[in-house]
């Protein structure tokens, strides 16, 4: 993945790959996840459901990118607004 630009690290699966193969979210002021750019700490996950379940489902709730923790209903509760935006697109 080198020379590709920047590379980053997926909160589902752990596996670094390029910025612009991965999702980028961040947590707003009201502490929901929000999808695509923002300004401050984000994460990165794969487009693939396999990541996106892991993350949702994990059991520790810190999420090392945001410095935060997560409760495991607002990461739910995300994965829910990225499959429905999916279906959406398709």
């Amino acid at each position: 993945m080198r020379g590709i630009g920047p590379t980053r690290t997926c909160v589902g699966c752990g596996q670094r790959d390029s910025q612009v193969q991965l999702l980028r979210f961040s947590l707003s002021e009201d502490g929901a996840l929000v999808a695509g750019v923002s300004r401050g700490r984000g994460g990165y996950l794969h487009h693939r459901p396999a990541c996106m379940h892991a993350f949702a489902k994990a059991r520790a709730g810190f999420v090392r990118s945001l410095r935060a923790v997560v409760p495991r209903e607002i990461r739910l509760r995300y994965l829910a607004h990225i499959e429905r935006s999916a279906t959406l697109s398709s």
